[in-house]
């Protein structure tokens, strides 16, 4: 079984410690122009629309108690829910892939129309352009570890009261993972 630790950001599989989607596509993100404190409050404010949506996803949500500032982006999700009939069917899973060894967190599966869909919700001004690596690399972890068929991938871009649905199916997404895991490998072997 795979275990979690929230405090480390830690995957491991049967003892084994498992690297994250994020932490291999890592490099591919320069953010080095962006002060250190508005990329903190930026990183911030993500996390904390992703928690409001899952517990949206999971009815969990106290609208009373929620801040000001992640109510619209919050209700942009209702509407992309509303407006496409997409049905949530696992709100941040954690899924792996055992041979490649690596693991992750999707924000949300959906069921969509006859469609599996992996999405990446981004709450960001401007979609980054690693959003296709990152949903290819769940894609294929969440069919490893469900025995299915690899779900479609997009990203919704949340944006106050408004959303906008981008699929990605650019083939190469996958092999620049697979590169970003193998230099991921090299640096972290063992010598």
């Amino acid at each position: 079984m795979l275990q979690f630790d929230a405090a480390t950001h830690t995957y491991t599989l049967a003892g084994r410690k498992l690297p994250s989607v994020s932490e291999i596509i890592a490099p591919l993100q320069d953010f080095s122009m962006v002060p250190t404190h508005v990329l903190a409050a930026a990183c911030e404010f993500g996390k904390n629309v992703h928690a409001a949506c899952d517990l949206y996803n999971r009815d969990q949500l106290d609208w009373d108690s929620l801040d000001p500032a992640l109510a619209p982006y919050v209700r942009s999700w209702v509407k992309f829910l509303e407006q496409t009939g997409a049905v949530v069917i696992a709100s941040e899973c954690r899924v792996y892939d055992d041979q490649l060894g690596y693991a992750g967190t999707p924000d949300i599966i959906l069921a969509w129309g006859a469609r599996t869909v992996v999405p990446d919700l981004k709450a960001t001004a401007v979609v980054p352009r690693t959003v296709g690596i990152q949903t290819a690399a769940y894609a294929k972890a969440y069919a490893r570890t469900h025995e299915c068929r690899e779900p479609q991938r997009y990203c919704i871009h949340l944006q106050e009261d408004r959303f906008r649905s981008h699929k990605r199916d650019d083939p190469s997404d996958w092999s620049m993972f697979l590169s970003c895991l193998n230099v991921w490998k090299f640096n972290n072997a063992n010598h």
